[in-house]
């Protein structure tokens, strides 16, 4: 982007980022203005189009014009925006959070569409414990791991995909609860116990059939959520350089067969678990030389 600062004698700005692989949160303090333009040409050298970013504004407002369109942010709102077009940003005095998310963390849980432009509530509902997510995040900064962090933010994206496809009134909360419970018992036990579908059932004291019609009426699978959470807990294996498991190990402690884990991988997280743990490797090595 180009920017534009305003002219006023004290103008200073405080930025704090905490960042994995997956997710970046950012919360600046700004005093003065800024404005933001981000031309074809910053495009075609940075396409952006392969996450979004979640800006809540915490004091003033939060503002992008998409050619004829404006999109604004008031104190309780979170705007979800995509950069992958041209736009002007415009910053006044302001604090705020912004958490960048993956494209793919949304786009495989709401219809994807040609341009994320969407206002929401964060006063109450499921907005609001995910405002309060982010700044415990955000407090808990120095005390969180990385793989903690992951988890935060993961929690967070879920919130917040189900604000954007609607799915926040009473009943539909009620059953993203209980999915949510499945959810937790499968990454608990993942490669460390049976998550079959009748024993999942019985341990959560439910039959098979209420399972599956309790998910399927939350718009998933058993086999789908089973699959999701097995990528997941593979992805947080292959970030942790103590894990010496090979690619095939791990694909068959997730529940996979070593040909098919690569692929699902590589569809859901944008790289072969290969790839991914070389480029894991060579961060951390990175940071400590």
């Amino acid at each position: 982007m180009a920017h534009e600062f305003g002219d006023e004698p004290d103008w200073q700005a405080d930025l704090t980022t905490q960042e994995s692989r997956t997710y970046t949160l950012l919360r600046w303090d700004q005093h003065g203005r800024r404005r933001c333009n981000r031309s074809g040409r910053h495009i075609r050298a940075d396409p952006g189009d392969n996450f979004y970013w979640v800006v809540i504004p915490e004091r003033h407002s939060f503002g992008v014009r998409f050619r004829d369109t404006i999109t604004r942010a008031e104190t309780g709102q979170a705007a979800v925006v995509g950069l992958e077009i041209p736009c002007r940003i415009d910053i006044p005095d302001t604090a705020a959070y912004a958490l960048e998310v993956p494209r793919t963390e949304f786009d495989h849980r709401v219809r994807p569409r040609a341009h994320m432009n969407v206002v929401l509530d964060m006063t109450r509902g499921l907005g609001r414990v995910a405002d309060a997510m982010i700044r415990g995040a955000h407090a808990e900064q120095s005390r969180l791991s990385e793989r903690e962090f992951n988890a935060v933010c993961d929690r967070i994206t879920e919130l917040l995909c189900m604000m954007v496809a609607g799915e926040t009134e009473p009943q539909r909360a009620h059953r993203a609860e209980v999915a949510e419970s499945i959810r937790r018992y499968l990454r608990a036990h993942i490669g460390r116990g049976d998550v079959r579908l009748p024993a999942v059932a019985n341990a959560l004291g439910w039959s098979e059939r209420q399972l599956r019609v309790l998910l399927q009426e939350s718009g998933t699978t058993f086999r789908d959520v089973r699959r999701e959470e097995a990528l997941r807990v593979a992805r947080d294996m292959l970030e942790d350089p103590s894990t010496t498991l090979t690619i095939a190990e791990l694909a068959t402690r997730c529940g996979f067969t070593p040909a098919w884990f690569s692929a699902a991988f590589k569809e859901r997280f944008g790289q072969t678990p290969r790839e991914f743990r070389q480029r894991r490797r060579g961060e951390i090595a990175a940071q400590r030389a």
